[in-house]
């Protein structure tokens, strides 16, 4: 079994790990870039030695009785230029005839590393130079480093014949490398000592500023598994705060959902004891009665009572799946026809609506009014038309809440139209019909769990108030949404009435 990272690195080891590097390639730069200036200046200084002896040299070239160039008083010189530094030093003057062929020693070896260029112009020997021209360059002498300078005089005799005079300086240049080397060695050292300090001062700064983050995480360790108040971010860094700030929300949300179960919980009890409690009472009064007509009554009692009870228990789940979050739901990613969908809801409520002597109509996505045909098939092209990302099941359940609701509330000889329309990158989905409508200021309330608003008291269902909750519940987990709104003149209703609008994003705009 091979070895592998058990957990991901520190904070201190990932910013170590991107500094030290850096750091360490900008101080080896720093320090290399140092030496080689201060080897320049060494260059520069050791030039300028060079060229006192060489001025000196030139200055003293003379012409003799006899037409012949030499040197006054070389020794003179040479003292001179022994006496300033205890290096290795050479002097070196050598004459060329005026046509080039001969070339006479004045002072200094036989043999030293003469220019091989012109500075000003690389392509012509450094002979051919104009006068007074002079050039440093680095070479060996008797296998040592040496730094010579050359200067190259031009001299006119009496006849008015050029004499090229090449007059070189040099001592050994050996001291220049100790001195770079040691300045390279003594940086390094201070660099290391530097990075080192670095190194410190991150792990402690990083330590430091961690210390919020351990008490928080000691204060999140300590609390009780149901105590959900917000984190304290006083003493939290501004750069953490963020992640604070979305554990406080996470936290908050958490509180809110236990909440809402809290709430639908204790509702729930409630509408299924009242129910419960109901049917203890009316069997015990039919287990006391002698009358079988007596009896049969308070069996259909409690018939209703339990019919009551089964529609409150399958709301009750309906809403229960209705709130889990999208996220956990395996067929979310489903799309259905919501046209077919609100044509199946359409003639599964139709006995009912029928039964209570009310007009349930459909308008389908393509503007055709419904017949009644119960087998015939739905349309490709509304399909695609009213095409929806959610599952079928849930479409039938939100529009099953609201076609019931309009069927409850609408009296008799009332008429309850569902329509389906596209709206751009929505689909829209009416439930209208002319009975009682709902205040605009109570319409916000009338979405709340068990919430019964009862204009007529006179035509008041008996319903457990969840219908617009799973609704609403419903479209919200699919990103769309519900209003309710007024239900007058819309698609041939007449009277007051009330429209719920159901809007969901068509399946390929939902992104």
């Amino acid at each position: 079994m091979g070895w592998r990272l058990r957990s991901s690195p520190g904070l201190r080891l990932r910013l170590l790990w991107v500094l030290v590097p850096v750091l360490m390639a900008l101080l080896v730069l720093d320090s290399w870039r140092d030496s080689v200036s201060l080897a320049r200046e060494l260059e520069r200084a050791y030039d300028q030695s060079l060229l006192e002896p060489a001025q000196a040299l030139s200055d003293n070239l003379r012409w003799d009785s006899d037409g012949q160039l030499s040197l006054d008083e070389p020794l003179h010189i040479i003292s001179m230029f022994e006496v300033l530094s205890s290096r290795r030093k050479f002097l070196r003057v050598q004459m060329q005839t005026p046509d080039g062929a001969q070339q006479r020693l004045l002072l200094g070896a036989a043999q030293f590393p003469e220019p091989a260029h012109d500075p000003a112009d690389p392509s012509r020997p450094f002979r051919a130079a104009d006068d007074d021209t002079r050039v440093s360059y680095a070479a060996e002498v008797d296998h040592q480093p040496v730094r010579v300078l050359a200067l190259l005089r031009v001299l006119h005799d009496q006849s008015g014949q050029e004499w090229r005079v090449l007059i070189q300086t040099a001592q050994t240049s050996a001291g220049i490398e100790r001195t770079v080397r040691s300045l390279m060695w003594d940086s390094l050292l201070r660099d290391g000592r530097t990075l080192l300090v670095l190194v410190l001062v991150v792990w402690l700064g990083v330590a430091w500023g961690l210390r919020p983050l351990q008490a928080l995480r000691r204060a999140v360790q300590q609390r009780r598994s149901d105590d959900l108040q917000p984190l304290a971010t006083e003493a939290v860094p501004g750069e953490v705060r963020p992640l604070v700030d979305a554990m406080n929300l996470h936290l908050a949300q958490q509180r809110d959902a236990l909440a809402q179960q809290r709430q639908f919980l204790a509702d729930a009890s409630h509408q299924l004891r009242t129910p419960l409690a109901i049917l203890s009472t009316q069997a015990a009064y039919a287990l006391r009665e002698t009358d079988p007509e007596a009896v049969r009554a308070s069996l259909r009692s409690m018939l209703q009572q339990l019919q009551r009870g089964r529609r409150v228990s399958e709301q009750l789940l309906a809403l229960a799946h209705a709130s889990q979050p999208a996220v956990q739901q395996a067929r979310e990613g489903e799309v259905c026809d919501a046209n077919a969908v609100a044509r199946e809801v359409v003639l599964a409520y139709l006995p009912l609506a029928l039964d209570k002597q009310q007009d349930l109509g459909w308008i389908d996505v393509r503007g055709q009014d419904f017949e009644g045909d119960a087998e015939g098939e739905a349309d490709p092209g509304a399909a695609m038309a009213a095409a929806v990302q959610a599952p079928a099941t849930a479409v039938y359940e939100l529009l099953a809440n609201l076609v019931h609701n309009a069927i409850a509330y609408t009296p008799a000889q009332g008429r309850i139209n569902v329509s389906v329309q596209r709206d751009g990158a929505w689909v829209q989905i009416r439930v209208q019909d002319n009975g009682p409508s709902i205040a605009p200021e109570d319409r916000e309330r009338a979405f709340a769990r068990f919430s019964r608003l009862q204009p007529d008291a006179a035509q008041a269902p008996g319903g457990s108030g969840l219908g617009l909750a799973i609704a609403r519940a419903y479209v919200q987990r699919f990103y769309g949404e519900l209003l309710l709104d007024d239900g007058e003149a819309r698609d041939g209703v007449a009277g007051r009435g009330l429209t719920a609008l159901v809007r969901l994003p068509v399946a390929h705009d939902r992104a």
